[in-house]
Parts: structure tokens; C-alpha cells; sequence
């Protein structure tokens, strides 16, 4: 029988990953418990859609570009949000990520994204409330989930805490070099990223610590 190392269960069947975290299983494949049914062919390729999809809004916004009602920068800034998206969703799809992981790297996108239409619009509203206002959400719900899983969420989303814990304090450069209006939605978005960080130090009793050298000795 295969077993996951990270949920620590078992799994019958073929599969060759977890279906709840996505990691490698390990052991020895079992007969597969449900019948082989053939797989129904759908109308549209998910991958092809998103293209479709991406490049008619990337249409759609070089229209309100030649009609005046975006500036260049702003063109910009919608099309490369587009194109970051159709990328993340193309390599979710070809890689077959579980859910978890997708929402987990998700963040990271939009973050992206959301320092992309700033840099391009200058937007204040952009570095002010959106950017912490992602931050916030990512560290509470990473929050909530080490709550609920403990070792288990660490042991499969070590790095991922990491570079939430990291990125918890970019609204706070923002504010240092004077890009954001108001300075509490970062100070907020620090504060959490801090009080998550001594949560997995102290609440945990070093296996964050442990995790996170193993991945640094993997790299």
C-alpha cells in the first residue's frame, strides 16, 4: 500500500501523489478500489481556455488604450497582470498542484501582480491597503491552518511559512521609503508576520527550525 509521508496516511490505488498535499507517495502500489472508467472528453482544453480568455482581455485592454480611457502605464500594468496569471494557472495545470500548494503560491502571485500595477500606476491605494491587506489575509490564513494541522503543516509548507514571514514586511519598505500614505495597514502586516514567527519558534519546539535548515541544505 503507498503511504504519504507528510499527511501520514494511506492511500489505496494507483496514484503516484497525495490527493490532500500533493507529495510524492511512497510504497507499493495497491489495486485500485474504484472501477476504471473512461475519462469524458470536455468541449475546451482548461489550459487553452485560459489562453483564450487571457488574450481577449489583453484585446480589450490595448482597445481602452487606443480609445483613451487607460494611460500607457495602466495598459501595462493590466497586461502583465494578465500575462503573470495565464503563466501561474499554466504551470498549476501542467504540474497537476494540489490544492493547498496552489492557494499557498497563489499569494505570491498576486503580490506580484499587486507591485506590478503599482510600480506601473503609481497608485497609492495600491501600496497602502491592497499590498498589506494580501499580506494580512496570507499570514492569518497560514495562521489558521498551522493551528488546525500543526507539525503536519509545517512538515509540507515549511518554505512556504518562510517567504510569507519574509513578505509580511515588504508593506513595511514601502512605508520606510515613503510609497505608501497611511503606515498602519503595514504595521499591522509586520506585527502579524512577527507574532507568526515567534509562534512557530516557541509553539512548535524547534521543528520549524528543523524544516527550515533542511530546505536551506536542499538548496
Amino acid at each position: 500500500m503507498l503511504r504519504c509521508d507528510s499527511c501520514h496516511i494511506d492511500v489505496e490505488g494507483q496514484l503516484r501523489r497525495c490527493p490532500l498535499c500533493g507529495s510524492p507517495l511512497s510504497g507499493t502500489p495497491s489495486p485500485d478500489p474504484f472501477p476504471d472508467v473512461p475519462p469524458v472528453r470536455q468541449a475546451f482544453h482548461v489550459g487553452g481556455l485560459v489562453g483564450t480568455i487571457t488574450a481577449v482581455l489583453c484585446l480589450v485592454a490595448l482597445l481602452l488604450l487606443a480609445v483613451g480611457l487607460v494611460t500607457i502605464p495602466e495598459a501595462v500594468a493590466i497586461v502583465g497582470v494578465l500575462l503573470v496569471n495565464y503563466l501561474f494557472l499554466r504551470n498549476i495545470l501542467a504540474h497537476a498542484t494540489s490544492g493547498l500548494r496552489m492557494v499557498e503560491r497563489y499569494f505570491f502571485v498576486l503580490l506580484a501582480m499587486a507591485l506590478l500595477v503599482y510600480f506601473a500606476t503609481r497608485a497609492p491605494v495600491v501600496s497602502t491597503f491592497i499590498v498589506p491587506l494580501l499580506c494580512i489575509v496570507a499570514l492569518l490564513a497560514n495562521g489558521v491552518l498551522l493551528a488546525i494541522f500543526r507539525s503536519r503543516f509545517i512538515e509540507g509548507y515549511a518554505k512556504y511559512l518562510i517567504m510569507d514571514i519574509v513578505l509580511g514586511g515588504v508593506p513595511l519598505l514601502l512605508v520606510a521609503f515613503g510609497q505608501a500614505a497611511w503606515p498602519w495597514p503595514a504595521v499591522v502586516s509586520a506585527v502579524l508576520a512577527l507574532l507568526l514567527l515567534a509562534v512557530l519558534l516557541v509553539g512548535t519546539r524547534g521543528q520549524f527550525a528543523r524544516e527550515s535548515r533542511k530546505l536551506f541544505d536542499r538548496g
